[in-house]
């Protein structure tokens, strides 16, 4: 269904956050009076037959922009723009882990309608297994990185913000054991295509990711660590200028050395289209994340502790920048309550190379590229870390279109960024639960690398958002949803907006 672009309310002597403060509270007060689901598998998605859902939610605000953290971490599924709606379809099957071999496969279609009208695909992939190692293609919903997935303000290189790229890849779906199950791997690699809506047409990504585990699956203390790394390489500008960088090197020649890092050309023939920046640096675009995380599981809780630190070139391994990236601390009961989930996390990109960390400093590290500047997820000619427009990485990293101040639609010009986030999850009386998403972030740029680097001042601009989303089960197989988002700074348009939505689970 299309809406309108300009539809028609009834005038009334209130304000629009009042209005929407009052439906709001109406919704969810209608919610709680409802019947409490039935025990059924329609709130346990683990089991291994077939499932096909339909969802609908309307979206309203104040001044017609989404709120933040209803739109982020959604894989690119609802719009910045509103009113509207969007329909949601999805078909998928899970693996019987009981086989040795097995299938799955997800589908799933979203639809826009009002003041952005708009229908894609946000997951299509097909799946097959051997024990824990599996291949898969198409688009499929995923994160990378160590940190709690469910609760996150968004992992720093892979979050889920944007829409699932198509790509085919191959790893384990889960930790391989070793040594008695004290030791655990768990690894991926894949090839995916970008779209051509940026500055290039034809690039590729090359993504590969490593993690191990010591300890048990159900030690006490668990530590883990490793990495994942994306690139972005091959393709051609769309606008020709006639310089070296209208065509980027795309063989197989060119694929060994983004998979390698190698510099020595010699290894390999270097491809005719090289450049310089080729063949002195590296080739492409390359972006990730090393991270650490200690885990202690007691008692039916969880705690987990985290460092994603992030790197786009071999300079994180001389410590300069090792406290750009993200901190954080997860708890988790596995029981049922008021609070059945925290997480705190801090974000900073305000090193980007001009000072030398704390503990680089402490163990004298040296750095043959100090001090310039790393401006994350930005790559001049290349274009930014983005895929369908939105921001591949953590949003909290503003792309350009989606804030206040505008500019180079593809790019991420305030990529200086402190930030305090909070994510609470629980179930209330009546049986709903509840996500509440709470961040104050400064955003700011760092102009060149011909900065003072013992000069740390960044100028910045304040940024607060939050949300707060309930869903509660009712007769069965519907799931009633309701969300309220507020942002108020300078970054992101101030706005007070709300959604409401059924899922229906058809079988």
């Amino acid at each position: 269904m299309i809406f309108e672009k300009n539809p028609c309310f009834f005038e009334v002597n209130a304000s629009p956050q009042t209005m929407i403060r009052f439906i709001l509270l109406s919704s969810l007060f209608a919610i709680s009076l409802l019947p409490n689901a039935r025990a059924s598998s329609y709130t346990n998605r683990l089991d291994t037959s077939i499932h096909v859902t339909a969802e609908i939610q309307a979206l309203a605000s104040d001044v017609g922009t989404t709120p933040f953290w209803i739109r982020s971490l959604r894989y690119g599924a609802i719009p910045v723009q509103n009113p509207g709606a969007v329909f949601t379809a999805n078909s998928h099957k899970n693996y019987t882990l009981k086989k040795k071999y097995d299938w799955k496969y997800g589908v799933e279609i979203t639809g826009w309608g009002g003041k952005q009208s708009d229908i894609m695909l946000t997951e299509a992939y097909l799946s097959g297994r051997r024990g824990k190692w599996e291949i898969w293609a198409g688009r499929r919903k995923e994160v990378y990185g160590l940190g709690d997935t469910t609760l996150t303000g968004g992992f720093y290189s892979w979050s889920g913000n944007a829409r699932p790229m198509p790509k085919i890849q191959i790893g384990t779906r889960d930790y391989l054991n070793f040594l008695g199950q004290w030791l655990g791997v768990n690894m991926n690699w894949s090839h995916g295509v970008f779209d051509s809506k940026g500055l290039l047409k034809g690039a590729m990504l090359h993504q590969k990711s490593l993690y191990g585990r010591l300890g048990k699956p159900t030690s006490f203390i668990s530590i883990f660590g490793g990495l994942n790394h994306q690139v972005s390489w091959g393709g051609e500008a769309k606008n020709k200028s006639g310089s070296p960088y209208d065509f980027y090197p795309s063989g197989l020649n060119t694929y060994f050395y983004v998979v390698t890092l190698l510099k020595d050309r010699e290894v390999v023939a270097i491809d005719n289209l090289s450049t310089d920046d080729d063949t002195n640096n590296q080739y492409g675009n390359h972006l990730g994340s090393i991270d650490l995380a200690l885990k202690l599981q007691a008692f039916n809780a969880e705690l987990l502790l985290y460092k994603q630190t992030a790197y786009e070139t071999g300079r994180v391994f001389s410590l300069t920048t090792a406290d750009d990236g993200i901190t954080g601390i997860s708890f988790k009961r596995k029981k049922k309550g008021i609070i059945e989930g925290i997480v705190l996390e801090h974000l900073y990109t305000q090193n980007q190379g001009l000072y030398i960390s704390a503990i680089g400093k402490y163990f004298n590290a040296k750095d043959p590229h100090y001090p310039e500047q790393e401006s994350y997820f930005n790559n001049g000619g290349r274009g930014g870390w983005d895929y369908q427009g939105k921001g591949i990485g953590t949003p909290l990293i503003v792309i350009d279109s989606e804030s206040q101040q505008g500019g180079r639609p593809y790019f991420f010009a305030l990529n200086a960024v402190r930030s305090y986030y909070v994510g609470i999850m629980g179930t209330l009386p009546s049986d709903i639960h509840y996500v509440m998403r709470v961040s104050q972030s400064y955003h700011g740029y760092i102009a060149g690398s011909v900065r003072n680097p013992y000069d740390r001042y960044v100028p910045e601009i304040p940024q607060f958002s939050s949300s707060l989303s309930l869903q509660k089960n009712v007769l069965g197989k519907i799931s009633l949803q309701a969300q309220i988002g507020y942002d108020h700074g300078q970054r992101v348009t101030d706005t007070m907006g709300m959604s409401i939505g059924v899922k229906y689970w058809l079988f």
